[in-house]
C-alpha cells in the first residue's frame, strides 16, 4: 500500500514562514533558560515581590549614593555659588521625594540632612565643618545598608 501526498497545492512561503516560527520558538527558549531564575522552577507571588523589591532597593541606594556623592563634591570645591547649591539639592530633595523604598527611609533622612547642611553652608548660615559631618553621616548610613 502506498501512499502519495501531493504538496503541489502548498505555497512555498508557507515553508519559510513554518521555519521561522519555528526559530522564534527556539530563540524564545533560549531567551527563557538565561533569565530563568536558579532552580529552574517558576516563581511565586510572593518570590516575584521579594525579586522586585530587592531591585528597587539596590537601584534606591545607588541613587542615594550619588547624590549624596554630588553633595560631597559640592563641599570639596572653594564655596559655589548658592543659587547653583538650591538647584542641586531641589534635585536631590525631588529625588528624594519619589522614593519608596521602606527600609531607606533613615538614609534618605540623612541625605536630606545633609543637603540642608551643603546648603546652608553655601548660603552662609552654616558651618563647613557640619556640612561635613552631614554628609559623612548620610555615606555611613548608606555604607551600613550595603
Amino acid at each position: 500500500m502506498q501512499v502519495e501526498i501531493d504538496l503541489s497545492g502548498v505555497k512555498k512561503e508557507s515553508g519559510w514562514y513554518a521555519v521561522m516560527t519555528l526559530l522564534a520558538l527556539l530563540g524564545l527558549m533560549a531567551l527563557g533558560r538565561v533569565f530563568t531564575p536558579e532552580g529552574g522552577r517558576l516563581l511565586t507571588w510572593q518570590e516575584w515581590q521579594v525579586r522586585k523589591l530587592q531591585q528597587a532597593y539596590r537601584a534606591e541606594r545607588l541613587q542615594l549614593l550619588e547624590d549624596t556623592n554630588r553633595l560631597a563634591e559640592l563641599l570639596a570645591g572653594e564655596r559655589p555659588d548658592p543659587a547653583r547649591v538650591q538647584v542641586e539639592v531641589g534635585a536631590v530633595r525631588r529625588r528624594l521625594s519619589t522614593q519608596k523604598v521602606e527600609s531607606l527611609a533613615a538614609a534618605r533622612a540623612e541625605v536630606d540632612a545633609a543637603a540642608q547642611a551643603v546648603l546652608e553652608w553655601a548660603s552662609g548660615i552654616g558651618e563647613y565643618n557640619a556640612a561635613v559631618a552631614a554628609v559623612q553621616a548620610a555615606l555611613e548610613a548608606l555604607d551600613g545598608g550595603g
